[in-house]
C-alpha cells in the first residue's frame, strides 16, 4: 500500500500489486460515489472506488443543470423513467435528513405554438403513467400568474421538480463510502481490464512512475465519458458513447423568474432545449445546448449567444439577451447520436464475464437518478 496526499479530500490511496478487492467501482462521478456509499457497508472494506481525476465529480457530475427531474420526458418502463422517478424522491429524503442545499422551485414547460401545447399534452399522460406526481396543465392565464415575463399558450407544471447543491450531494456519498470502509483511489487511471476465472485483472496507471495491476472479484464501471472505452478493453461489444457538449450562459442581473421554466422538448428526445434555471445563490443561467463533438471540449464559444437569445426569446421576449454571458460548458456521455431515436440507460451484468456491470449512456438524468441506479446495482449484486 501506499498513501500520498489528496487536494481536498483527506488522504488518497494507491492500489499495488498485492491488492485484491471484492468490488471495484470505477468513477468518482454521482453515479460511482453514490454506488460507493450504497455498498461500503456491507463489504468490510473489500470496495474499491477508483478515479483518474485529483478528486470527485470533476466531468459530467460538475457540469450540469444541478436540476431534481421528475420523470415526464422519458419513455413509459424505461430505465431513465423508472430511475429518475425513484431517484428523485430518493434525492429530496436525502437532502433533508442530511442538510445537503436544495429547493423545490417546480417547473414550467411551455408551449408557444399550437403544436408545441399538443406535445405537452402528451408529456402530462406521458409524466403521469411514469409516475411523475402533481403535474397540471395550464392555460395561459395560469401559467401568466405563475410567471408574468414568461410567454406560453400552455404550460405544463411540474411542482416536484427542484435544485441540488451538485457539489455538497458529490461531497455527502463520498464521505458516507469512505466513512463505511470504502478504499478510494485518485489519480488512478484504468488503462486495461482482463476477465479472469474467477474475477478481474484490472491494469492501471497511477501518479508515481510505475504501472501497476491489481485482482477484483467485481467490476462496476460507472466510468461515463470513458466507459465504453473500458468495456472494450474487456473484451464486450459496446455501443459507441457520443460526446454531447452543452454550453450555459448566465444573466448579469436579478433574475426574473421564480421557477425553472422549459420550452417544449425538440422531437426526438434530442436535449430539453434551452431551458432557464435559477441556482440556489439566485443566479439565472440559460442552457445547455446541444452539439456533438469528438472530444471534450468544455470551451463556450461566445458567439452562440445569438442562438441562445433567439431560443430565449420564444418563451421570454422582455428579458434583455445584452446581459448574457459566457458560463461554463459540460459534456454527456450519450448513446444517442444526432440522428438516433431515444436511447435508454444501460445497466447490464456482462453475460460473458458475469460479475462485470457495465454503465453506459448515464447522462441526464443521471444526478437525479444517482441512488437508484446504485440500488438497482446492489440488487443485481443481491448487496
Amino acid at each position: 500500500m501506499a498513501f500520498r496526499p489528496d487536494t481536498g479530500c483527506g488522504w488518497q490511496y494507491t492500489v499495488k500489486k498485492m491488492d485484491n478487492f471484492a468490488i471495484t467501482i470505477i468513477g468518482a462521478g454521482i453515479v460511482g460515489l453514490a454506488t460507493a456509499a450504497r455498498l461500503a457497508p456491507k463489504l468490510a472494506g473489500k470496495l474499491l472506488l477508483v478515479e483518474r481525476h485529483e478528486s470527485f465529480g470533476r466531468e459530467t457530475s460538475s457540469r450540469n443543470s444541478e436540476v431534481i427531474h421528475a420523470g415526464i420526458y422519458y419513455p413509459e418502463n424505461s430505465l431513465k423513467a423508472r430511475l429518475c422517478v425513484s431517484g428523485s424522491r430518493q434525492i429530496y429524503q436525502i437532502c433533508q435528513k442530511n442538510n445537503i442545499a436544495h429547493r423545490r422551485l417546480g417547473k414550467l414547460i411551455v408551449a408557444t405554438s399550437t403544436a408545441e401545447e399538443a406535445s405537452l399534452n402528451d408529456l402530462f399522460e406521458q409524466g403521469r403513467r411514469n409516475g411523475a406526481a402533481n403535474l397540471k396543465l395550464l392555460n395561459a392565464a395560469q401559467s401568466h400568474a405563475l410567471e408574468p415575463q414568461v410567454k406560453a399558450q400552455a404550460a405544463l407544471f411540474s411542482p416536484d421538480s427542484g435544485i441540488v447543491d451538485s457539489h455538497k450531494l458529490l461531497r455527502f456519498f463520498y464521505h458516507q463510502a469512505k466513512n463505511n470502509g470504502a478504499t478510494i483511489a485518485f489519480h488512478a487511471e484504468i488503462t486495461r481490464i482482463t476477465p479472469r476465472q474467477p474475477g478481474f485483472q484490472l491494469d492501471c496507471s497511477g501518479p508515481a512512475p510505475e504501472n501497476y495491476n491489481f485482482n477484483s472479484d467485481i467490476v462496476i464501471n460507472c466510468a461515463g465519458l470513458d466507459a465504453a472505452r473500458l468495456s472494450r478493453s474487456a473484451g464486450f461489444t459496446t455501443p459507441n458513447i457520443h460526446y454531447a457538449k452543452g454550453s450555459y450562459f448566465s444573466y448579469n442581473g436579478k433574475s426574473p423568474l421564480a421557477h425553472l421554466v422549459y420550452p417544449a422538448p425538440p422531437p426526438r428526445g434530442h436535449g430539453l432545449g434551452i431551458h432557464a434555471t435559477i441556482d440556489l445563490g439566485g443566479r439565472l443561467r440559460f442552457g445547455p445546448d446541444l452539439k456533438y463533438c469528438d472530444q471534450p471540449d468544455y470551451q463556450v464559444d461566445a458567439t452562440h449567444q445569438s442562438q441562445f437569445t433567439a431560443a430565449i426569446k420564444r418563451y421570454l421576449p422582455t428579458l434583455d439577451t445584452r446581459r448574457l454571458t459566457p458560463d461554463m460548458a459540460g459534456i454527456r456521455p450519450r448513446l444517442q447520436g444526432p440522428d438516433d431515436p431515444f436511447s435508454d440507460f444501460i445497466i447490464r451484468n456482462e453475460i460473458q464475464a458475469p460479475g462485470f456491470i457495465n454503465l453506459l449512456g448515464i447522462e441526464s438524468p443521471g444526478l437525479t437518478a444517482a441512488p437508484a441506479i446504485a440500488a438497482e446495482i446492489a440488487r443485481m449484486l443481491n448487496l
